[in-house]
């Protein structure tokens, strides 16, 4: 029960959910992956994005993980079911599931989902979404410029005029936004001066409260009563990493490690 959980992102974003999980699960281990030098994710093919998680994953197995979450859209739109295949022996979760899960609970009926391109050239928020209710409008927006300015630290000086691009075509035709990236809710202050009066779902949050409710029906919450430890790997620079994330995640003392799996960047 002490196994850690294995957390991973294309970089920064996936810290959103981490960061909730150590709120919720405080005694959990935990390791997280940024894998920065392929980042962003929403541009690759399935092919490389299955490259880049079943290396992750690997390592996740060789830590002796007990459970394997997805904190990126982008390749649980994509790579998820084959992840599961490819590895039966540990449970392998992905954000999209409880994303529409939370959605449904509040009622609404018309959504803008705005993800990566990948993401939202899956269809898969607006599929899932229909097979539950097809009365509900879904509108779907690839949002490609969002994650290299969270990637890239710009976030923090505003970024209200691309968002405003991206966004007032829609204020008057719906009533929520779902957050189809876990790097998205780093911005959803300046969203929220820019696209007022709507529901946000939020991935990040979602998939927590799946991974809590799966360990408890499991028996795999871990029964220690100390605080558990966290592990933060980048593929990329360390000091880039942490120049992105320092503005919303608290490192309280952690060390960002570089990982190289010595593998050539397609």
């Amino acid at each position: 029960m002490d196994k850690p959980i294995g957390i991973f992102d294309s970089g920064v974003g996936g810290l959103t959910v981490l960061d909730h999980l150590k709120m919720i699960l405080p005694h959990e281990n935990m390791i997280y992956i940024g894998d920065n030098i392929h980042c962003p994710y929403g541009e690759k093919t399935k092919e490389q994005l299955l490259k880049y998680t079943r290396e992750i994953c690997d390592f996740f197995i060789s830590q002796n993980v007990k459970m394997i979450v997805l904190a990126c859209n982008t390749t649980s739109a994509n790579v998820l079911n084959e992840l599961q295949q490819f590895y039966p022996q540990i449970p392998i979760v992905g954000v999209i599931n409880s994303t529409v899960h939370d959605f449904l609970s509040r009622h609404l009926k018309r959504v803008l989902v705005i993800a990566t391109h990948a993401t939202i050239q899956s269809h898969k928020y607006k599929e899932i979404i229909h097979h539950y209710d097809q009365s509900i409008q879904v509108y779907e927006l690839a949002t490609p410029k969002l994650v290299p300015l969270v990637e890239s630290g710009q976030y923090k000086e505003g970024i209200e005029d691309i968002l405003k691009d991206y966004l007032k075509p829609y204020i008057h035709q719906v009533d929520s936004l779902i957050l189809g990236c876990t790097h998205y809710p780093i911005i959803l202050d300046q969203m929220k001066n820019v696209f007022y009066d709507k529901d946000y779902i939020s991935s990040s949050e979602a998939i927590c409260e799946e991974v809590s409710s799966y360990l408890l029906v499991h028996h795999l919450h871990c029964q220690s009563e100390q605080m558990g430890s966290i592990q933060i790997y980048t593929t990329g620079n360390p000091q880039e990493f942490r120049y992105s994330s320092e503005g919303f995640f608290d490192y309280q003392n952690l060390e960002i490690q570089y990982l190289d799996f010595k593998s050539e960047i397609l």
